[in-house]
């Protein structure tokens, strides 16, 4: 399981809060069976924990909730939303921007996935759109050549929509980096992984190895 998974949980497994006084409104998120996702793993936890989160809708304040749970809880698990999924479950306003950059990925046999307002809000149903909301996108690429052909897309995107456009590429061994910072050629980047963060030299990041 990598960060951004979706994982769906026993309802009666044990669990620790890490958000102070949160515990009724995750046991019913829970009970109501909303998926959590995968947080950056957890320093102090050994490795067969879990750090999840849930992020609250627009009229609970956008709050961010954690726990931790032994992964032996996690009864399924599933990537992100694929674009096309989102579209199909977003009312109107949303739909021709974002089916616009579906059909600009199709022809470039791209399959980007979608995380944070958009996939909270086709998933649960429950309002995560406001005007200002980015779309997050993970983008996994083979090297920089596809990685630099997603940027352009985007930015294409951008001017021509008006719409701003988060999200990460996804390398090899899930390295991940801020896509608008690899657009910026900076000759370090920002990558994540699943249990750290590190500045990598962009030529390094196809088949570079996780530090220790």
């Amino acid at each position: 399981m990598h960060r951004h998974d979706l994982v769906w949980i026993d309802p009666q497994a044990r669990w620790t809060t890490l958000s102070p006084q949160a515990e009724p409104r995750l046991r019913a998120w829970m009970q109501a069976r909303l998926p959590l996702v995968v947080a950056r793993r957890d320093p102090a936890a050994d490795g067969m924990q879990l750090r999840l989160g849930v992020p609250l809708p627009l009229d609970e304040g956008r709050q961010r909730l954690s726990l931790r749970i032994k992964r032996e809880a996690v009864i399924r698990h599933a990537a992100p939303p694929r674009l096309t999924e989102v579209i199909d479950a977003l009312s109107a306003p949303w739909r021709p921007a974002l089916q616009a950059l579906q059909d600009h990925c199709a022809a470039q046999a791209l399959f980007p996935r979608v995380f944070g307002s958009h996939a909270w809000q086709a998933i649960t149903g429950l309002d995560y759109l406001h005007a200002g909301s980015d779309l997050d996108l993970l983008w996994r690429v083979d090297g920089p050549r596809q990685a630099s052909q997603v940027c352009r897309l985007l930015q294409d995107w951008e001017a021509l929509h008006g719409l701003r456009a988060d999200g990460e590429l996804v390398f090899d061994a899930a390295q991940a980096v801020n896509w608008r910072e690899y657009a910026g050629e900076a000759a370090q980047v920002l990558v994540k992984g699943d249990a750290a963060c590190w500045l990598a030299a962009r030529s390094r990041l196809a088949g570079a190895e996780l530090p220790a």
